[in-house]
């Protein structure tokens, strides 16, 4: 299935590219999610009218990025929880945690925007955390669990 991309997705291809994907992908997430159009010839003279305006939506959505970067950069989170005696966690630190964490510090993260690359965290120590904020701008940001 051939589609036209609307945005920028990683390992697929940039606006405007004329991408084959699998039927599935394109049909169950890329057209229903807006990240796509069928590829037919209306829809080629449609993007040609309104690539100009694509591309100044998606250069705001980049600069927007960069400036919660920017903010995020020297972010550092500290999240007290129960620990055994050889520290290890009596639960774990996940994705909700660490954005509630930020959104206390007064950094608005969705929880799918943060990466934990080795699953939850479930030991005591200081781990970075890569935050995901658009196809073109991450930055990790440091989490020191301890002990409450």
């Amino acid at each position: 299935m051939k589609v036209i991309l609307l945005e920028r997705i990683n390992k697929l291809g940039r606006l405007g590219d004329v991408v084959e994907v699998r039927p599935g992908y394109g049909r169950n997430f890329l057209v229903p999610q807006g990240k796509a159009v069928v590829a037919n010839q209306r829809n080629l003279e449609d993007f040609a009218a309104r690539k100009a305006a694509l591309e100044q939506v998606e250069a705001e959505r980049l600069l927007a990025a960069q400036q919660r970067a920017a903010a995020l950069a020297d972010a550092m989170v500290t999240i007290a929880l129960q620990a055994g005696e050889d520290g290890r966690l009596f639960g774990s630190v996940g994705l909700h945690d660490i954005s509630a964490a930020l959104a206390a510090l007064g950094h608005e993260v969705a929880h799918s925007e943060i990466r934990l690359a080795g699953g939850p965290i479930k030991r005591i120590g200081e781990f970075p955390v890569r935050v995901h904020l658009h196809p073109e701008v991450e930055l990790d940001v440091m989490v020191f669990v301890e002990r409450a």
